[in-house]
C-alpha cells in the first residue's frame, strides 16, 4: 500500500514543528497515551512531514509498565532530556504513590525552561503537586476529581474533557485524549485535516472540551423514572453529609413507601443499602488516590463510626480500609506469589 504524501497543505506559512517528551510513569493508562500519540503519528503520515515528533521518558530510563501489563521501552531517563517544546506526564492508578520527590523536582527545573508542561488523566496531579497549575485552569479524570479538590483547594478544576492554554494543558484521559490530539491538528492545520485524521481512526471530529466527561444518569443506571433520578443525584451530591430516607422522599414529592418500590423495582435495592454503596465507592477513591487519614476519609463519605465505616467498607470490597492504602499493583504481585 503506497504511503499518501501531501494530502494535506499546511495552513501556515512555516512548519514549526513541536516534539513532545512523554514521561511514563509506572501503571500509566495505555488508553490514554494511544489516544495521544496515534492521531498525531497519522498526521505526519498525511502530510508526509513529521510535524509532531516525541521521545520517550521515565524516571530512571529503565522500560515502563503500564496498568495493563504491557510495558514501553524509553529513549532516555528524565535527566537526559536536552530539547522539546512540551511535556506530557502520562499516568495511571496509584497516582500518590508514584509521584516520587525526583519527578516533582524535574518537573519543576522544566518548566523553569519556559517548555509547555502537560498531563493526560491523573497526570494533572503531577503537575498540581510540582505547583505548575496556580494560575491555569486544569482538568483530569472524573474519577479523581474530588479527591484533587480536597488536594489542592486553591486550583481552578474543571469538568472539561481538556483544558489547553499557552504553557499547559490537561486532560481528562481515556479517549478525551483523542479529542485534545484533534484540537491540536485542527489548531495547527484547520478543520479539513482534523476530520482525515479523524476518519483515519473511523472516529468522529472530536468533541468540543465542553462536553460531559460521564453519561448522564439515564445512561449510568438504565432507569428513566424522573423521580428516582431526582433521589440519586441528591444522594450524589450529598455523600458527606447524607440525608434521611424522610427528606429524600421529601425533596423527590414521593413517599417513603413509594421510595422503597421504585429502588426495588428498578435497581433491585433498597434506598438505604443503595446509598451506602454509593459513599463507600467515594471512600475507595480518597483511600487510593489521597494520603488523607482514614479517619478523616470515613468522615468526608458520611461515616459517624469509624467501626461502622470499616466493616461496611470491608463487606463491599473484601478488604479493610487500610488494605486499599497498598498499590493494587503490590496487590496483584502478592496474589501471584
Amino acid at each position: 500500500m503506497t504511503e499518501p504524501h501531501n494530502q494535506i497543505r499546511f495552513e501556515e506559512e512555516e512548519e514549526h514543528e513541536m516534539t513532545i517528551a512523554f514521561l511514563l510513569v509506572s501503571d500509566f493508562s495505555m488508553m490514554c497515551f494511544s489516544s495521544l500519540i496515534e492521531p498525531l503519528r497519522a498526521l505526519n503520515r498525511l502530510v508526509g512531514h513529521e510535524y509532531f515528533k516525541w521521545t520517550f521518558l521515565s524516571e530512571d530510563g529503565a522500560p515502563v509498565q503500564a496498568s495493563n501489563g504491557a510495558s514501553i521501552i524509553v529513549d532516555h531517563p528524565m535527566d537526559q532530556l536536552t530539547s522539546c517544546d512540551a511535556i506530557c506526564v502520562c499516568t495511571g492508578i496509584d497516582v500518590s504513590y508514584h509521584a516520587s520527590d525526583a519527578i516533582i523536582s524535574w518537573l519543576r527545573q522544566e518548566a523553569r525552561k519556559g517548555r509547555i508542561m502537560g498531563a493526560i488523566s491523573t497526570g494533572t496531579y503531577f503537575l498540581a503537586k510540582a505547583g505548575l497549575l496556580e494560575k491555569t485552569p486544569c482538568t483530569l479524570h472524573w474519577e479523581n476529581q474530588e479527591s484533587f479538590r480536597e488536594l489542592f483547594p486553591t486550583l481552578e478544576v474543571t469538568d472539561r474533557l481538556y483544558e489547553v492554554s499557552d504553557k499547559h494543558f490537561s486532560c481528562a484521559g481515556g479517549t478525551a485524549a483523542f479529542d485534545l490530539a484533534l484540537y491540536w491538528v485542527a489548531d495547527k492545520f484547520g478543520n479539513n485535516a482534523k476530520t482525515a485524521v479523524a476518519d483515519q481512526f473511523l472516529h468522529g471530529t472530536g468533541r468540543s472540551p465542553e462536553e460531559p466527561q460521564r453519561n448522564d444518569w439515564v445512561e449510568r443506571y438504565s432507569i428513566h423514572n424522573p423521580k428516582l433520578l431526582d433521589v440519586i443525584k441528591l444522594m450524589e451530591n450529598n455523600l458527606e453529609e447524607p440525608m434521611t430516607r424522610q427528606e429524600l422522599a421529601d425533596t423527590a414529592k414521593v413517599s417513603v413507601r413509594q421510595l422503597e418500590r421504585l429502588f426495588g423495582k428498578h435497581l433491585q435495592n433498597s434506598p438505604s443499602l443503595f446509598y451506602l454503596q454509593l459513599r463507600l465507592e467515594r471512600a475507595c477513591y480518597f483511600l487510593r488516590q489521597t494520603a488523607m487519614p482514614v479517619s478523616e476519609v470515613a468522615v468526608a463519605c458520611g461515616f459517624v463510626s469509624f467501626s461502622h465505616f470499616s466493616r461496611s467498607y470491608r463487606k463491599q470490597f473484601g478488604r479493610s480500609p487500610s488494605e486499599e492504602r497498598t498499590p493494587e499493583h503490590v496487590r496483584k504481585e502478592s496474589k501471584t506469589t
